[in-house]
């Protein structure tokens, strides 16, 4: 059965988001990457959906301008249209 992976996993609306994902037969996992060592490069999310049966490509989804819960419900939306799930924006 597809699950969300428990790294570093998100909460509230963006995870459930991202648990309407996982009956299409996907196991989602969500990174969230802090700024780099010299400070150039700031902190980002990035989420994925990988096919557990494999016959279809893996989707990522990437927030780069921040890891806050914002962003990260941001790059769960772009991950849900990118599997084909109808999100309104707003």
């Amino acid at each position: 059965m597809a699950k969300i992976q428990p790294h570093r996993r998100a909460d509230g609306i963006t995870l459930s988001l991202l648990r309407q994902i996982t009956p299409l037969g996907y196991t989602v996992g969500v990174h969230r990457v802090g700024s780099s060592l010299m400070g150039t490069i700031g902190p980002s999310v990035e989420m994925y959906a990988v096919d557990v049966v494999g016959e279809k490509q893996p989707q990522i989804a990437r927030c780069n301008d921040g890891d806050g819960a914002d962003e990260a419900y941001r790059c769960a939306c772009l991950l849900a249209r990118s599997v084909g799930i109808d999100v309104e924006d707003g």
